[in-house]
């Protein structure tokens, strides 16, 4: 069965954004990141909120691989139960490369799952992290 294209569609659909979504945008690649971040403002029609409120959906930059389960840790602790962290990553055959893979059992380790992948331009995939359903509503988890 060959894969669905979905190349079609608008990054801000891939992401699953809806209007009035609360989206928290976290990592210093981020501010180069202003297309991207331009599309999804006008998606939801709100500012981007910061580390105090809860929000639907976190995008998040890491700079390097070490550093993405601290940072998944605490912001899992910062979304809604239903909500969903993307891990934003520089694609293959670019500077600052993180294998998609590796991903997978980095979010694991934060107690977290790995439940959808898309590509957000010519340099940029993302990857969905979720609370696991099974450790919604616990203390820690919102």
């Amino acid at each position: 069965m060959p894969d669905k294209d979905y190349s079609h569609r608008d990054v801000t659909d891939k992401l699953g954004l809806k209007p009035d979504h609360r989206v928290r945008v976290v990592g210093v690649r981020a501010m180069h990141a202003s297309p991207l971040l331009k599309l999804v403002r006008e998606k939801t029609g709100k500012r981007f909120v910061g580390d105090a409120a809860t929000a639907d959906v976190i995008l998040y930059y890491p700079q390097t691989i070490l550093e993405i389960i601290p940072t998944l840790i605490k912001l899992k602790t910062q979304i809604e139960s239903s909500g969903g962290i993307w891990v934003i990553t520089i694609k293959k055959g670019f500077e600052g490369y993180i294998k998609q893979d590796d991903l997978i059992p980095l979010g694991a380790k934060a107690g977290l799952v790995d439940n959808k992948i898309c590509s957000i331009s010519e340099r940029e995939s993302a990857m969905r992290f979720v609370i696991r359903k099974e450790d919604r509503g616990k203390q820690g988890n919102r």
